[in-house]
């Protein structure tokens, strides 16, 4: 018996439900019009918001940048990869955020994996809004903390919830900034206000298929 025959099965079966994917050719720069598999194509898509990454200066800086640094640091950043490059992007970012520090994420989905299983753990409970993206839902499992989900955008509903889990160690908030897939902004001052009539952390990510933001207060 093939152990993996399973895989067939299991691939037609998404394929009967509609839900098979697979990964489009995407030819040339990424901007408003491309190639995909073979066909020029409007690209409504993509999180490339601002055009930046075509951005003839920001080609440049890249450029230079892999000319001086090469295309690998080699290591992790806790071993052997923490080039003077990221601690210089670090201090930029804290000042334009007038923050203390910060800290700078491959992607959003790492972001979202390294903040949210850092500030909360098995003894804690996330109040997570209904329509978070996925890679917060997945933080949010790595944590192991009791998760709390409450309707999109209703900062009563939510108090209510930290009403009822005062008993717990530790409270955070988790809400997208603005939300990708809807293109819906949270109300962020009601929400503070309610987390801190309650004691409970608030962390923000805005999350895109670029990157992520994370404000935490």
């Amino acid at each position: 018996m093939d152990p993996l025959a399973f895989v067939d099965a299991e691939l037609d079966a998404l394929d009967r439900q509609g839900r098979f994917r697979w990964l489009r050719r995407m030819e040339g720069p990424h901007g408003p019009v491309m190639t995909v598999d073979g066909r020029r194509a409007i690209l409504l898509a993509s999180s490339n918001y601002l055009g930046l990454a075509t951005h003839p200066r920001v080609v440049a800086a890249a450029a230079e940048v892999a000319a001086r640094y090469g295309c690998s640091v080699g290591a992790s950043r806790l071993i052997a990869g923490n080039h003077d490059l990221y601690r210089e992007l670090e201090d930029r970012l804290a000042a334009l955020k007038g923050t203390e520090a910060a800290l700078v994420f491959s992607t959003g989905y790492m972001a979202n994996l390294g903040v949210l299983a850092t500030l909360v753990g098995p003894d804690d409970v996330v109040f997570s809004d209904a329509l978070n993206h996925a890679s917060i839902i997945d933080g949010i499992r790595l944590s192991r903390a009791a998760v709390a989900v409450f309707p999109h955008n209703d900062p009563a509903a939510l108090e209510d919830l930290l009403r009822a889990h005062q008993h717990r160690r530790r409270r955070l908030v988790v809400v997208d900034a603005v939300f990708s897939m809807d293109g819906d902004v949270a109300p962020l001052p009601d929400l503070v206000a309610v987390a801190r009539r309650w004691g409970a952390l608030l962390a923000t990510p805005s999350t895109a298929a670029t990157g992520s933001s994370a404000s935490i207060s």
